[in-house]
């Protein structure tokens, strides 16, 4: 819930003798059930649930995520109806691996998050840079509001670059850093999202926003900084391994119709 502030409402739950057996979130990619609950049908409930969550936001495709070395995980996917879809790489930045300072073109404006004016112009920026995605993003306001209030999510975790004269979002990079009671408890951070709206694409946004969020992490008290990336987009992990980062693990994606009927 920390990565993107996700709101409880984007999670479901199983219940069992009054406590929470298995957890699901479209947003996150992710289902989990309890061991001890397993093979008694608990996931394809949960997988039923996550795709009335995602037929009740207008999506037409429900993603779920696997790691390579859990075959268990990848079965269970294909028996619900699941198809592989794409790789997604985490990659990291070496700790002695300098960046250069971030240079923005004229007319272009980095700033931190200001709540009076992104709440709704956030979400909207992050939607349209993210049209085509391999694997679609959406924030919704929802997501930005509920993280207003929590403590270990600081306005500076999030860059916005503003064209200088008509003040709308063009580009955007957003830090997760872990945080207990507004303290710092891991030497690693990561940019959880990095975009640039699609007409200013080509002016070396992408790479300026890459270079100050890396920075930014570094200086918050992070040396270690990793991010994600899908292997189909493939100018992305271009510019990630051009500025210096390195694969370090991968993971798996796969989809689902939700017209579907459950399995």
């Amino acid at each position: 819930m920390h990565i993107f502030g996700v709101e409880p409402g984007l999670f479901g739950a199983a219940f069992a003798a009054g406590g929470i057996v298995g957890v699901v979130s479209p947003e996150l990619k992710t289902a989990v059930v309890r061991p001890s609950h397993r093979r008694r049908g608990v996931g394809r409930r949960l997988i039923d649930l996550a795709l009335s969550m995602e037929a009740s936001r207008h999506r037409p495709e429900l993603f779920m995520g696997s790691v390579p070395d859990d075959p268990g995980g990848a079965a269970f996917l294909e028996a619900t109806g699941f198809t592989f879809h794409s790789t997604v790489w985490n990659l990291d930045l070496p700790p002695d691996r300098a960046v250069p300072d971030a240079v923005w073109p004229d007319g272009v404006v980095a700033r931190r998050f200001d709540r009076d004016l992104d709440v709704a112009a956030l979400p909207a920026a992050v939607n349209e840079a993210f049209v085509g995605h391999p694997t679609p993003i959406v924030m919704e306001e929802e997501m930005v509001r509920a993280s207003l209030d929590d403590p270990n999510i600081l306005d500076d975790d999030a860059i916005i670059l503003e064209d200088g004269q008509t003040g709308e979002i063009v580009g955007f990079c957003l830090a997760d850093i872990r945080r207990a009671d507004g303290r710092i408890t891991s030497d690693h951070g990561e940019i959880s999202m990095i975009g640039v709206r699609r007409d200013r694409r080509g002016q070396g946004l992408g790479r300026q926003l890459l270079r100050a969020g890396s920075t930014y992490l570094r200086r918050a008290g992070t040396p270690n900084v990793g991010l994600a990336v899908n292997a189909r987009n493939e100018g992305a992990l271009g510019l990630y391994e051009s500025e210096g980062f390195i694969r370090v693990r991968t993971r798996d994606r796969w989809v689902r119709p939700v017209a579907t009927p459950p399995a």
